[in-house]
Protein backbone atom coordinates (compact mmCIF):
# COMPACT_ATOMS: atom_id res chain seq x y z
CA UNK A 1 0.00 0.00 0.00
CA UNK A 2 1.27 3.31 -0.84
CA UNK A 3 1.62 5.49 2.07
CA UNK A 4 0.26 9.70 1.85
CA UNK A 5 3.22 9.86 3.93
CA UNK A 6 5.47 10.14 0.70
CA UNK A 7 3.95 13.88 0.40
CA UNK A 8 5.80 14.83 3.55
CA UNK A 9 8.83 13.15 2.22
CA UNK A 10 8.25 15.18 -0.84
CA UNK A 11 8.25 18.37 0.48
CA UNK A 12 10.76 17.88 2.80
CA UNK A 13 13.02 16.88 -0.40
CA UNK A 14 11.77 19.32 -2.38
CA UNK A 15 12.80 21.84 0.15
CA UNK A 16 16.31 20.40 0.38
CA UNK A 17 16.62 20.95 -3.49
CA UNK A 18 15.52 24.40 -3.15
CA UNK A 19 17.99 24.91 -0.62
CA UNK A 20 21.25 23.21 -2.51
CA UNK A 21 20.07 25.58 -5.67
CA UNK A 22 20.64 28.89 -3.71
CA UNK A 23 24.37 27.45 -2.45
CA UNK A 24 25.14 25.62 -6.00
CA UNK A 25 26.54 29.24 -7.90
CA UNK A 26 25.48 32.55 -5.96
CA UNK A 27 29.45 33.00 -6.89
CA UNK A 28 29.26 34.37 -10.20
CA UNK A 29 27.12 37.48 -9.34
CA UNK A 30 29.02 38.74 -6.85
CA UNK A 31 32.75 38.17 -8.01
CA UNK A 32 33.81 41.17 -8.41
CA UNK A 33 33.25 41.71 -4.94
CA UNK A 34 35.50 38.68 -4.00
CA UNK A 35 38.41 39.11 -6.22
CA UNK A 36 38.36 43.11 -4.61
CA UNK A 37 37.94 41.99 -0.90
CA UNK A 38 40.40 39.02 -1.02
CA UNK A 39 42.89 40.72 -3.81
CA UNK A 40 43.28 37.68 -6.12
CA UNK A 41 43.04 37.31 -9.84
CA UNK A 42 39.78 35.78 -12.05
CA UNK A 43 41.53 32.36 -12.16
CA UNK A 44 41.83 31.93 -8.69
CA UNK A 45 38.63 32.87 -8.11
CA UNK A 46 37.06 30.85 -10.69
CA UNK A 47 37.96 27.96 -8.39
CA UNK A 48 35.09 29.15 -5.99
CA UNK A 49 32.66 27.43 -8.94
CA UNK A 50 35.07 24.70 -10.35
CA UNK A 51 36.16 23.04 -6.95
CA UNK A 52 32.51 21.83 -7.00
CA UNK A 53 33.18 20.05 -9.70
CA UNK A 54 36.48 18.47 -8.51
CA UNK A 55 34.78 17.37 -5.88
CA UNK A 56 32.45 15.18 -7.64
CA UNK A 57 35.61 13.63 -10.22
CA UNK A 58 37.13 12.45 -6.71
CA UNK A 59 34.52 11.20 -4.38
CA UNK A 60 31.43 10.90 -6.24
CA UNK A 61 32.13 7.40 -6.76
CA UNK A 62 33.40 6.54 -3.31
CA UNK A 63 30.76 8.08 -1.39
CA UNK A 64 27.81 6.46 -3.25
CA UNK A 65 29.44 3.17 -2.18
CA UNK A 66 27.99 4.56 1.59
CA UNK A 67 24.07 3.53 0.18
CA UNK A 68 23.79 0.49 2.55
CA UNK A 69 26.34 0.96 4.69
CA UNK A 70 24.84 4.09 6.22
CA UNK A 71 20.94 4.44 6.73
CA UNK A 72 19.17 6.56 4.29
CA UNK A 73 17.95 9.04 6.75
CA UNK A 74 21.39 9.41 8.52
CA UNK A 75 23.20 9.83 4.71
CA UNK A 76 20.67 12.85 4.21
CA UNK A 77 21.29 14.42 7.33
CA UNK A 78 24.72 14.41 7.14
CA UNK A 79 24.57 15.69 3.35
CA UNK A 80 22.44 18.32 4.49
CA UNK A 81 24.99 19.25 7.37
CA UNK A 82 27.68 19.30 4.81
CA UNK A 83 25.85 21.09 2.57
CA UNK A 84 25.45 24.20 5.18
CA UNK A 85 28.75 24.58 5.54
CA UNK A 86 28.83 28.16 3.22
CA UNK A 87 26.90 28.98 6.34
CA UNK A 88 30.50 29.95 7.96
CA UNK A 89 31.29 31.72 5.11
CA UNK A 90 31.26 35.33 7.71
CA UNK A 91 34.54 33.77 9.21
CA UNK A 92 36.11 33.74 5.89
CA UNK A 93 36.36 37.36 5.57
CA UNK A 94 40.47 37.42 5.82
CA UNK A 95 40.89 33.63 4.66
CA UNK A 96 40.52 32.44 0.89
CA UNK A 97 41.63 29.21 1.73
CA UNK A 98 38.65 28.89 4.54
CA UNK A 99 36.07 29.77 1.82
CA UNK A 100 37.19 27.69 -0.61
CA UNK A 101 37.01 25.02 1.77
CA UNK A 102 33.73 25.96 2.55
CA UNK A 103 33.00 25.19 -1.12
CA UNK A 104 34.22 22.05 -1.17
CA UNK A 105 32.33 20.23 1.84
CA UNK A 106 29.33 22.04 0.01
CA UNK A 107 30.20 19.76 -2.63
CA UNK A 108 30.65 17.00 -0.90
CA UNK A 109 27.42 17.64 0.66
CA UNK A 110 25.51 17.61 -2.53
CA UNK A 111 27.10 13.96 -3.85
CA UNK A 112 25.88 12.60 -0.66
CA UNK A 113 22.56 13.62 -1.28
CA UNK A 114 21.81 12.99 -4.54
CA UNK A 115 23.58 9.59 -4.47
CA UNK A 116 20.63 9.31 -1.48
CA UNK A 117 17.74 10.41 -3.06
CA UNK A 118 17.01 7.63 -5.73
CA UNK A 119 17.40 4.44 -3.47
CA UNK A 120 14.80 7.21 -1.30
CA UNK A 121 12.37 7.32 -4.08
CA UNK A 122 12.16 4.05 -4.57
CA UNK A 123 10.76 3.51 -0.97
CA UNK A 124 8.56 5.80 -1.08
CA UNK A 125 7.17 6.40 -4.20
CA UNK A 126 5.54 3.91 -7.02
CA UNK A 127 6.50 3.83 -10.39
CA UNK A 128 4.41 5.94 -12.11
CA UNK A 129 5.28 9.23 -9.40
CA UNK A 130 8.73 8.98 -10.00
CA UNK A 131 9.01 11.42 -12.58
CA UNK A 132 6.99 13.56 -11.17
CA UNK A 133 9.28 13.46 -7.68
CA UNK A 134 12.38 13.70 -9.81
CA UNK A 135 11.24 16.19 -12.12
CA UNK A 136 10.35 18.37 -8.50
CA UNK A 137 13.68 17.91 -7.12
CA UNK A 138 14.96 19.28 -10.02
CA UNK A 139 12.53 22.15 -10.55
CA UNK A 140 13.26 23.28 -7.17
CA UNK A 141 17.24 22.92 -7.61
CA UNK A 142 16.72 24.95 -10.68
CA UNK A 143 14.79 27.60 -8.40
CA UNK A 144 17.13 27.93 -6.19
CA UNK A 145 19.52 28.52 -8.52
CA UNK A 146 17.75 31.13 -10.22
CA UNK A 147 17.01 32.53 -6.80
CA UNK A 148 20.46 33.13 -5.26
CA UNK A 149 21.55 34.35 -8.67
CA UNK A 150 18.94 37.29 -9.04
CA UNK A 151 19.05 37.63 -5.13
CA UNK A 152 22.87 38.17 -4.51
CA UNK A 153 24.08 40.88 -6.38
CA UNK A 154 21.16 43.09 -4.69
CA UNK A 155 21.76 42.02 -1.15
CA UNK A 156 25.15 42.19 -1.00
CA UNK A 157 24.43 45.94 -2.08
CA UNK A 158 22.74 46.03 1.21
CA UNK A 159 24.85 44.01 3.63
CA UNK A 160 27.91 42.52 2.78
CA UNK A 161 28.25 39.51 0.76
CA UNK A 162 29.98 37.31 3.20
CA UNK A 163 26.76 37.55 4.88
CA UNK A 164 24.48 36.60 1.83
CA UNK A 165 26.42 33.68 1.52
CA UNK A 166 26.04 32.49 5.34
CA UNK A 167 22.10 33.34 4.44
CA UNK A 168 21.90 30.91 1.91
CA UNK A 169 23.88 28.25 3.93
CA UNK A 170 21.28 28.91 6.89
CA UNK A 171 18.65 27.87 4.62
CA UNK A 172 20.30 24.59 3.79
CA UNK A 173 20.49 23.76 7.49
CA UNK A 174 16.56 24.56 8.05
CA UNK A 175 15.84 22.13 5.52
CA UNK A 176 18.68 19.82 7.50
CA UNK A 177 17.18 19.92 10.92
CA UNK A 178 13.23 19.63 9.39
CA UNK A 179 14.61 16.53 7.48
CA UNK A 180 16.07 15.29 10.96
CA UNK A 181 12.94 16.13 12.20
CA UNK A 182 10.10 14.67 9.59
CA UNK A 183 11.93 12.14 7.24
CA UNK A 184 11.74 8.75 7.41
CA UNK A 185 13.06 5.90 5.71
CA UNK A 186 13.59 2.03 6.23
CA UNK A 187 16.81 0.31 5.91
CA UNK A 188 18.44 -1.07 2.96
CA UNK A 189 18.72 -4.90 3.33
CA UNK A 190 22.58 -6.25 3.92
CA UNK A 191 24.16 -8.14 1.51
CA UNK A 192 26.72 -10.93 2.22
CA UNK A 193 28.36 -10.60 -1.29
CA UNK A 194 31.89 -10.42 -0.98
CA UNK A 195 32.94 -8.03 -4.05
CA UNK A 196 35.26 -5.67 -3.40
CA UNK A 197 34.11 -2.19 -3.43
CA UNK A 198 36.57 -1.37 -6.67
CA UNK A 199 35.55 -4.36 -8.50
CA UNK A 200 31.82 -3.43 -7.99
CA UNK A 201 32.44 0.19 -9.08
CA UNK A 202 34.39 -1.33 -12.25
CA UNK A 203 30.81 -3.71 -13.11
CA UNK A 204 28.35 -0.63 -12.82
CA UNK A 205 30.93 1.41 -14.34
CA UNK A 206 31.76 -1.03 -17.56
CA UNK A 207 27.93 -2.20 -18.19
CA UNK A 208 26.21 -1.48 -20.80
CA UNK A 209 23.65 0.38 -19.51
CA UNK A 210 25.21 2.91 -17.19
CA UNK A 211 27.76 3.51 -20.25
CA UNK A 212 24.65 4.45 -22.24
CA UNK A 213 23.68 6.67 -19.60
CA UNK A 214 26.45 8.68 -19.10
CA UNK A 215 27.08 9.16 -22.66
CA UNK A 216 23.33 10.38 -23.61
CA UNK A 217 23.83 13.18 -20.77
CA UNK A 218 27.24 14.30 -21.51
CA UNK A 219 26.73 15.65 -24.70
CA UNK A 220 23.62 18.22 -24.14
CA UNK A 221 25.40 18.98 -20.79
CA UNK A 222 28.62 19.97 -22.24
CA UNK A 223 26.54 21.78 -24.72
CA UNK A 224 24.65 23.46 -22.13
CA UNK A 225 27.90 24.07 -19.97
CA UNK A 226 29.74 25.53 -22.96
CA UNK A 227 26.55 28.10 -24.12
CA UNK A 228 26.60 29.46 -21.21
CA UNK A 229 30.11 30.20 -20.22
CA UNK A 230 31.08 31.64 -23.76
CA UNK A 231 27.47 32.46 -26.11
CA UNK A 232 27.54 35.64 -25.00
CA UNK A 233 30.88 36.55 -25.68
CA UNK A 234 30.73 34.72 -28.92
CA UNK A 235 27.44 36.97 -29.99
CA UNK A 236 29.50 40.45 -28.56
CA UNK A 237 32.01 39.74 -30.49
CA UNK A 238 31.05 38.05 -33.52
CA UNK A 239 27.71 40.03 -33.89
CA UNK A 240 27.74 42.51 -32.68
CA UNK A 241 25.06 42.26 -29.62
CA UNK A 242 25.35 44.27 -26.61
CA UNK A 243 26.43 41.94 -23.83
CA UNK A 244 23.34 42.77 -21.44
CA UNK A 245 21.67 41.60 -24.63
CA UNK A 246 23.45 38.59 -24.60
CA UNK A 247 23.20 37.82 -21.11
CA UNK A 248 19.74 38.14 -21.18
CA UNK A 249 18.98 35.82 -23.57
CA UNK A 250 21.35 33.71 -21.12
CA UNK A 251 18.57 34.44 -18.19
CA UNK A 252 15.71 33.31 -21.08
CA UNK A 253 18.00 29.96 -21.64
CA UNK A 254 17.75 29.39 -18.12
CA UNK A 255 13.78 30.05 -17.47
CA UNK A 256 12.98 27.38 -20.44
CA UNK A 257 14.53 25.05 -18.76
CA UNK A 258 12.61 25.27 -15.81
CA UNK A 259 9.69 25.50 -18.41
CA UNK A 260 11.19 21.94 -20.17
CA UNK A 261 11.56 20.16 -16.50
CA UNK A 262 7.79 20.74 -15.24
CA UNK A 263 6.36 19.84 -18.72
CA UNK A 264 8.59 16.64 -19.09
CA UNK A 265 7.58 15.34 -15.61
CA UNK A 266 3.66 15.81 -16.38
CA UNK A 267 4.03 14.53 -19.66
CA UNK A 268 6.57 11.52 -18.51
CA UNK A 269 4.18 10.96 -15.62
CA UNK A 270 1.16 9.98 -17.66
CA UNK A 271 2.43 8.00 -20.70
CA UNK A 272 4.40 4.38 -20.18
CA UNK A 273 7.25 5.14 -22.43
CA UNK A 274 10.69 6.84 -21.72
CA UNK A 275 12.74 6.82 -24.18
CA UNK A 276 10.64 9.21 -26.73
CA UNK A 277 11.59 11.34 -23.28
CA UNK A 278 15.31 11.28 -24.79
CA UNK A 279 15.07 10.68 -28.42
CA UNK A 280 12.65 13.74 -29.35
CA UNK A 281 14.94 15.92 -27.50
CA UNK A 282 18.27 14.95 -28.52
CA UNK A 283 17.62 15.10 -32.16
CA UNK A 284 16.48 18.64 -31.44
CA UNK A 285 19.12 20.08 -29.14
CA UNK A 286 22.36 19.44 -31.64
CA UNK A 287 19.93 21.66 -34.73
CA UNK A 288 19.46 24.03 -31.89
CA UNK A 289 23.02 24.58 -31.27
CA UNK A 290 24.00 24.96 -34.73
CA UNK A 291 21.73 27.24 -35.08
CA UNK A 292 22.58 29.21 -31.99
CA UNK A 293 25.69 29.77 -33.75
CA UNK A 294 25.61 29.41 -37.15
CA UNK A 295 22.54 31.58 -38.24
CA UNK A 296 23.10 35.43 -37.69
CA UNK A 297 19.40 36.26 -37.50
CA UNK A 298 18.49 37.33 -33.88
CA UNK A 299 15.05 35.88 -34.05
CA UNK A 300 16.49 32.71 -34.99
CA UNK A 301 19.37 32.57 -32.27
CA UNK A 302 16.56 33.75 -29.50
CA UNK A 303 14.49 30.16 -30.76
CA UNK A 304 17.55 28.73 -30.94
CA UNK A 305 19.44 29.92 -27.63
CA UNK A 306 15.29 28.82 -26.15
CA UNK A 307 15.32 25.43 -27.82
CA UNK A 308 18.91 24.62 -25.88
CA UNK A 309 17.78 25.30 -23.02
CA UNK A 310 14.29 23.27 -23.10
CA UNK A 311 15.68 20.24 -24.38
CA UNK A 312 18.76 19.97 -22.17
CA UNK A 313 16.77 20.12 -19.47
CA UNK A 314 13.83 18.01 -20.80
CA UNK A 315 15.64 15.13 -20.49
CA UNK A 316 16.34 15.12 -17.23
CA UNK A 317 13.54 13.86 -14.79
CA UNK A 318 12.91 10.48 -17.02
CA UNK A 319 16.61 10.09 -17.12
CA UNK A 320 16.93 9.92 -13.32
CA UNK A 321 13.88 7.65 -13.66
CA UNK A 322 15.11 5.14 -16.28
CA UNK A 323 18.44 4.77 -14.13
CA UNK A 324 15.16 3.82 -10.83
CA UNK A 325 13.05 1.56 -13.14
CA UNK A 326 16.20 -0.26 -14.47
CA UNK A 327 17.17 -1.26 -11.14
CA UNK A 328 14.52 -1.22 -8.52
CA UNK A 329 16.19 -3.84 -6.66
CA UNK A 330 19.24 -2.65 -6.18
CA UNK A 331 19.45 0.68 -4.63
CA UNK A 332 22.69 0.64 -4.35
CA UNK A 333 23.60 0.04 -8.41
CA UNK A 334 21.41 3.10 -8.49
CA UNK A 335 23.63 5.50 -5.85
CA UNK A 336 26.74 4.03 -8.24
CA UNK A 337 25.33 5.20 -11.30
CA UNK A 338 24.06 8.51 -10.25
CA UNK A 339 27.29 9.26 -8.81
CA UNK A 340 29.05 7.50 -12.11
CA UNK A 341 26.32 10.83 -13.97
CA UNK A 342 27.76 13.05 -11.47
CA UNK A 343 31.60 12.42 -12.07
CA UNK A 344 31.49 12.49 -15.51
CA UNK A 345 29.21 15.88 -15.35
CA UNK A 346 32.24 17.37 -13.30
CA UNK A 347 34.74 16.57 -15.90
CA UNK A 348 32.83 17.47 -18.86
CA UNK A 349 31.78 20.50 -17.14
CA UNK A 350 35.45 21.17 -15.77
CA UNK A 351 37.06 20.39 -19.51
CA UNK A 352 34.58 21.96 -21.77
CA UNK A 353 34.73 25.40 -21.59
CA UNK A 354 38.55 25.40 -22.07
CA UNK A 355 38.52 23.55 -25.06
CA UNK A 356 35.92 26.07 -26.50
CA UNK A 357 38.47 28.58 -25.58
CA UNK A 358 41.65 26.82 -26.60
CA UNK A 359 40.23 26.29 -30.42
CA UNK A 360 38.69 29.89 -30.79
CA UNK A 361 42.64 30.72 -29.41
CA UNK A 362 43.59 28.28 -32.43
CA UNK A 363 41.42 28.89 -34.84
CA UNK A 364 40.36 32.44 -34.30
CA UNK A 365 36.69 31.93 -34.17
CA UNK A 366 34.50 30.44 -31.51
CA UNK A 367 32.45 28.31 -34.31
CA UNK A 368 34.62 25.32 -34.37
CA UNK A 369 34.79 24.52 -31.15
CA UNK A 370 31.26 25.24 -30.79
CA UNK A 371 30.37 23.42 -33.65
CA UNK A 372 31.96 20.64 -31.57
CA UNK A 373 29.71 20.22 -28.67
CA UNK A 374 26.52 20.57 -30.72
CA UNK A 375 27.36 17.95 -32.54
CA UNK A 376 28.11 15.92 -29.52
CA UNK A 377 25.29 16.81 -27.88
CA UNK A 378 23.11 14.19 -30.41
CA UNK A 379 24.76 11.49 -27.97
CA UNK A 380 21.50 12.18 -25.77
CA UNK A 381 19.22 10.84 -28.77
CA UNK A 382 21.45 7.49 -29.61
CA UNK A 383 21.90 6.95 -25.64
CA UNK A 384 17.76 6.73 -26.14
CA UNK A 385 17.55 4.57 -29.61
CA UNK A 386 20.28 2.48 -27.47
CA UNK A 387 18.79 2.07 -24.10
CA UNK A 388 15.69 -0.29 -23.16
CA UNK A 389 12.70 0.68 -22.41
CA UNK A 390 11.75 1.37 -18.63
CA UNK A 391 8.32 2.05 -18.87
CA UNK A 392 5.76 0.51 -16.88
CA UNK A 393 5.25 -2.60 -17.49
CA UNK A 394 7.98 -2.49 -20.40
CA UNK A 395 10.57 -4.54 -18.65
CA UNK A 396 11.07 -7.13 -15.76
CA UNK A 397 13.15 -4.94 -13.18
CA UNK A 398 16.17 -7.11 -12.77
CA UNK A 399 19.61 -5.86 -12.05
CA UNK A 400 21.41 -9.38 -12.63
CA UNK A 401 22.45 -8.68 -16.35
CA UNK A 402 22.43 -4.75 -16.50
Amino acid sequence: MVSRYRFVIGILITFIGFSTGLNLFPIGPITPLIITDYQINNSTAGLLTSIIFLVQIVFAIPLSTLVGKMQIKTMIVLATFLGAAPLLTFMATDNFSLLLLLRAIHGLGLILFYSAIGPLFLQWFPSKELPLINGATILASSLGLATSTFLVAPMSEIIKWEVVLSGFGAVLLLSSFTWFIFGKTTNIPSTNETISIIKRCWEVFRARNTLLISIADAGPLTLLTVSIAWLPTFYHETYGMSLIKAGNLMGFLSLSGILAVILASLLSSRMNKRRPFLIIPGIVTGFAGFAAILLNDSFVIHIAVLLIGFTCWFYIPTLMTIIMELHAKDPRRIALIIATLMTIGGITNFIAPPIVGAITDLTESFIPGLAIFAFISWSLAIGGILLPETGIGQIKRSTNNQ
